[in-house]
C-alpha cells in the first residue's frame, strides 16, 4: 500500500534549467515499486511515462502512446529524448500500473526546461 509522502519526483533535469538535446530525464519513486509492465497489474507497483507539453490523460484509461506520451514499460527510471532547440518544454512524469492505467489520484511530477 502507499505510504504518506508517496509519489514520483523528477530528479533530472532540474526545474527551470537550460538543457541541450538529447535530454536525459530521471525519476525517483517513494512508496511505489518500479517494475516492467510485463509483470502485470500489482498494487503499489508500476512504471513511468513521460508526457511532453500535454495535459495529464484520463486517469481511468491507459496512457496513450505517441510523440507526447512516452512509455517506459521496461521498468527503467531514466529516458533520453530528443527535443527541438530554442523552446521551453513542460515535462511530466506519470506513474501507472502494468496495464498503463495511471493511479488515481495521479502519481505525477513536472518540470519546465529550456532547450538551448
Amino acid at each position: 500500500m502507499k505510504s504518506e509522502g508517496a509519489g514520483v519526483t523528477i530528479v533530472k533535469p532540474a526545474a527551470m534549467s537550460d538543457v541541450t538535446s538529447p535530454v536525459e530525464i530521471c525519476m525517483e519513486t517513494t512508496g511505489y515499486t518500479v517494475e516492467p509492465a510485463k509483470n502485470g497489474v500489482n498494487e503499489g507497483k508500476g512504471h513511468h511515462h513521460l508526457i511532453i507539453d500535454a495535459d495529464l490523460p484520463d486517469l481511468s484509461q491507459p496512457v496513450p502512446k505517441d510523440a507526447q506520451h512516452i512509455h517506459m514499460g521496461d521498468g527503467s527510471t531514466c529516458k533520453t529524448i530528443e527535443l527541438a532547440a530554442g523552446k521551453m518544454y513542460t515535462i511530466k512524469a506519470l506513474f501507472a500500473r502494468g496495464n498503463h492505467v495511471p493511479y488515481d489520484p495521479a502519481v505525477t511530477d513536472s518540470v519546465v526546461v529550456f532547450v538551448k
